[in-house]
């Protein structure tokens, strides 16, 4: 098979054991024979992709063009970058991972895909690997290629030829202003009558596009989900012997960089006591208290798709009884919620139930005092929860697509369809310093975050196989 080699969920042999539920408490292994390195997408994928913004093109009518730039280099620090990983939707429609690259598609050309690439340079190549050029941008897909600096011609010329222009740029600020001066020149340009030119942001047409998970996808965000459950089940295991948060972040990243993962889809996020408390707590270089919880907030991702999981747990090896009743309170809540994570429900939904379970569980345990319908209705809760319960997830780790939320509201009016993949993690966070609470409960912040696929017949939890409820996370810790 080519470079574009689509990984199969069939094919992995991640060894998560039987599924774990208080019926089945042996732990899953962690060790896997299958690993996903330079795993891709097809490049049908790609081209389907392409093909379907075409027609949206076409929609706008003659003249329309869309441009599409890649993720320009970041710096780090001196002449040093950051590893280079490509601008999501740049990608989603092109499968070109090269920096410094522009895409034009012209609805009404018949090779409508040209791919403008850096110049080949074998001293620069042998520094930082070989280019595409315009011979390996063709074999990539596209009709035609240029290299700059020639090709910076053919973006002028395209622009100019234009009606209307529809631009897909994300992060590179320099090139969005080159844009827009090609389309509306400075100063009073009336012989060519430039001003008529329409220029339109087209990230939201990307944006609907990847909210609907097509079946390559959603095999490539279970592989980053199956991985990210590997190295979530290293880091316990490390946490029991661990004297410092940065092992088990270690323990994570090794085992998930081992396995294929070139990213992570966001900073690891590795709280051990009180710091589980902090919501994106990335320090990861504390001390672990030894009777408090750890929260790893942590993702793989594989073939560009990254999976997002939290999992509280008692270094301990054992859930003392404060710690047991929040945790189990925020299972409850995560459970109400992802049952209306349904085709046809809307996403705030899933929010108020949560919210609505965890506000009434808090005046239970009297960490708040009074009438539970008078506190839900205040959102006296949000003192210990704070955030939203649900985002989209797939290319980014908060995908795009729209929530179609209210302003000062958490969640949307957006009906959810099949196809969508979202996240669903509720947490409660009482600080060390919450001096008007019981002493018995600070300095216990628990979340619990699963990746959930949307199907016709309901839902399917991606990263269910990992322990949640407290007797299978205790008895995975005691493997």
């Amino acid at each position: 098979m080519s470079a574009f080699r689509l990984v199969c969920l069939p094919a992995l042999v991640l060894a998560l054991s039987a599924p774990i539920c208080t019926a089945a408490l042996a732990a899953p292994a962690v060790t896997t024979t299958q690993s996903f390195h330079a795993a891709r997408l097809p490049a049908s994928f790609f081209a389907g992709n392409r093909a379907r913004l075409l027609a949206e093109l076409k929609k706008m009518g003659p003249g329309t063009i869309a441009i599409i730039k890649s993720m320009p280099e970041q710096n780090r620090n001196g002449d040093s970058h950051h590893m280079y990983r490509q601008d999501s939707d740049f990608y989603y429609l092109t499968g070109i991972e090269e920096a410094e690259s522009v895409a034009i598609l012209n609805a009404d050309s018949d090779k409508p895909y040209t791919l403008l690439v850096r110049t080949r340079d074998a001293r620069r190549e042998r520094y930082d690997g070989a280019r595409l050029g315009v011979e390996g941008a063709v074999k990539q897909g596209a009709d035609q290629a240029e290299s700059f600096p020639a090709a910076e011609k053919t973006l002028k010329e395209a622009i100019s030829k234009a009606q209307r222009v529809v631009l897909i740029s994300n992060f590179d600020e320099d090139f969005r202003k080159k844009a827009l001066d090609l389309v509306y020149p400075f100063g009073s340009d009336n012989n060519h009558a430039s001003y008529k030119k329409i220029l339109v942001d087209g990230r939201n047409l990307v944006a609907e596009m990847r909210l609907i998970k097509q079946a390559a996808e959603i095999e490539m965000l279970q592989n980053a989900v199956d991985v990210t459950a590997a190295g979530h089940l290293a880091a316990m295991k490390a946490s029991l012997t661990a004297s410092n948060e940065g092992e088990v972040a270690a323990a994570f990243q090794g085992t998930t960089r081992r396995l294929g993962a070139r990213f992570t889809g966001y900073d690891t996020i590795a709280g051990a006591g009180g710091n589980s408390c902090t919501l994106h707590y990335v320090t990861n270089d504390h001390a672990i208290e030894k009777n408090g919880v750890m929260l790893l907030d942590a993702g793989a991702e594989v073939g560009y798709y990254t999976a997002d999981v939290t999992r509280t747990w008692p270094v301990s090896g054992k859930f003392s009884k404060e710690q047991k009743a929040i945790y189990e309170l925020v299972l409850k809540a995560q459970n109400t919620a992802i049952d209306l994570v349904k085709a046809g429900r809307l996403h705030h939904e899933g929010f108020d139930a949560a919210m609505r379970v965890m506000s009434d569980g808090l005046i239970d345990l009297g960490i708040l005092k009074g009438d539970k319908e008078a506190l839900y209705k205040s959102g006296a809760y949000s003192r210990f929860t704070m955030h939203g319960i649900s985002h989209w997830i797939g290319l980014d780790v908060h995908d795009a697509g729209g929530y179609q939320m209210e302003p000062g509201k958490r969640g949307g009016q957006r009906v959810l369809q099949a196809g969508m993949a979202l996240t669903v993690e509720p947490g409660i966070y009482i600080p060390s310093d919450a001096n008007d609470v019981d002493a018995k409960w600070r300095g216990i912040g628990v979340r619990i975050e699963d990746v959930v696929l949307i199907t016709p017949e309901g839902n399917r939890n991606m990263s269910g196989k990992l322990p949640r409820s407290v007797e299978a996370i205790e008895a995975a810790l005691a493997k």
